[in-house]
Formats: structure tokens, C-alpha cells, sequence
């Protein structure tokens, strides 16, 4: 099974839950997650995983805050098969940078 090293994506929070990444049909992957508060507040973020066809579940508590200028690195990697999504929102929209990177398998 080859093994690819790269970025999976990024992006801005919506204020809505919305998908940040979904893992491609055939192909399973491991991500890492960096969130970046630009704002000059104070913002609350949330993040969830989703099996495919499942529920979203929580990856951080809900509504974890992020001060001005500062990041949040999850220190857990997340193993997502085919079709499983990451998906985030905050309460400042366009005011958090999101960064996945990580192995995709093939």
C-alpha cells in the first residue's frame, strides 16, 4: 500500500459546521490539525469527525476558546476511512485559519 506525506487541506472556520475534509473514495488517512485565530478577540471553535454515513462526533470540547493570535494544535492524529469528514465552525467567520496535514494511503 503506497503511502503519501501531504497537505490534506486548508481553509477558513465558517460561522456553520461545514466540511474541511473529506477522505477520498479508496483510500484511507491520517491528519493532524492546526487551527489559527487572526482575529483580534477571542473566538470559540468546534471540530468533528464524521464516519461516512454517521454522526459527527466531537474531536475538541465544545466550544473551546482560541485567544487572539494564537493557534491550537491537536496533538492526536485522526484516522479517517473513505469518505469519513473532518468538519469545523467558530463563532467569527473568516477569522480562523485551518491547516490539515497528514499520510493519505492508496
Amino acid at each position: 500500500m503506497t503511502q503519501f506525506i501531504k497537505s490534506l487541506a486548508d481553509g477558513q472556520l465558517a460561522t456553520t459546521k461545514g466540511t474541511l475534509y473529506t477522505a477520498p473514495a479508496d483510500k484511507q488517512a491520517k491528519a493532524k490539525i492546526k487551527l489559527v485565530n487572526t482575529a483580534s478577540g477571542v473566538v470559540t471553535v468546534n471540530l468533528y469527525f464524521k464516519a461516512s454515513g454517521g454522526t459527527s462526533r466531537r474531536l475538541i470540547p465544545k466550544d473551546t476558546t482560541l485567544p487572539a493570535s494564537n493557534s491550537l494544535v491537536m496533538d492526536d492524529l485522526v484516522t479517517l476511512e473513505a469518505a469519513d469528514i473532518i468538519e469545523g465552525a467558530t463563532t467569527t467567520g473568516s477569522k480562523v485559519d485551518f491547516v490539515i496535514n497528514g499520510v493519505q494511503k492508496a
